[in-house]
């Protein structure tokens, strides 16, 4: 393989690896990382020759301690290397596109931060306008798939370099979970318990308000804080008994569908 056929793109420090590693623990953590980032910028969207591959690299860290490093390189698409036209195949136009690839690659890993920033910004502004009781509409597409992302993010924090005198470093917003809507809801439900919480069944389904009525289960993740609710929900749950809940309802961060319910109180209680 000629040298370029194989191009450096960034070095990444591989985080989490305990003091004594084997060789599947080092790939899954690499391949962790590497899913995270692919996810957070979309890397399919700006490689149109090239698929992105890794090496190891060792570093020193300051103290002296060995660094093992994930190198990312750019190599070419099978396919690219089947292309039998001579001049769409030839050893300058392949290295031309790469340069191209690794380009626009490296600036959108630039810009990463920024659409970080924007997607937190607008889902402040959503959760504000929420609590002021003021209207506002879904997120726009481009949002909703970068706060999926950072959700979904296992790694918070990055450290790395574009090239030896480039570093580049990144931070991941803090995110709630879930989404929770203003409104009370009145539901009656039959709890099932979960390894944190309830799952509750909804009954008399046709009554209940027009965003609840495809929801046939919510996912209740949080247990009641004062001892006597909690202690009712559990009554209920082992005995089988329906019981009627005033909840307040959400969704998945970046989501519109409502999957979740947070206990606000007994339906008959003041």
């Amino acid at each position: 393989m000629t040298q370029f056929m194989a191009m450096k793109v960034m070095e990444l420090e591989i985080p989490g690896l305990p003091d004594l590693f084997d060789e599947m623990q080092l790939r899954q953590r690499a391949q962790a990382v590497i899913s995270d980032l692919e996810r957070l910028v979309e890397v399919d969207r700006f490689l149109l020759y090239t698929t992105l591959t890794y090496r190891y690299c060792l570093r020193n860290k300051k103290s002296g301690e060995p660094l093992i490093v994930l190198v990312l390189e750019l190599a070419p698409r099978p396919q690219q290397l089947l292309d039998f036209v001579p001049e769409e195949n030839s050893l300058g136009t392949r290295e031309k596109n790469m340069l191209a690839d690794r380009q626009r690659l490296r600036h959108a890993w630039q810009e990463l931060p920024v659409h970080n920033t924007q997607a937190v910004i607008a889902l402040a502004q959503r959760m504000q306008a929420g609590f002021l009781d003021l209207s506002d509409g879904a997120f726009a597409p481009k949002t909703k798939k970068q706060l999926n992302a950072l959700v979904s993010a296992r790694h918070r924090h990055w450290n790395g370099h574009l090239s030896e005198d480039d570093p580049w470093q990144m931070e991941l917003p803090t995110l709630p979970r879930y989404e929770w809507r203003r409104e009370l809801f009145h539901v009656r439900a039959k709890l099932f318990r979960e390894r944190r919480g309830f799952t509750l069944k909804l009954l008399n389904r046709t009554s209940l308000p027009s965003q609840l009525r495809a929801a046939r289960t919510l996912r209740m993740p949080g247990r009641p804080p004062k001892l006597e609710d909690a202690s009712a929900l559990d009554r209920a749950e082992y005995t089988g008994t329906p019981v009627d809940l005033v909840i307040r309802v959400g969704s998945i961060l970046g989501s519109e569908l409502i999957c979740v319910a947070d206990f606000v109180r007994l339906a008959d209680a003041k």
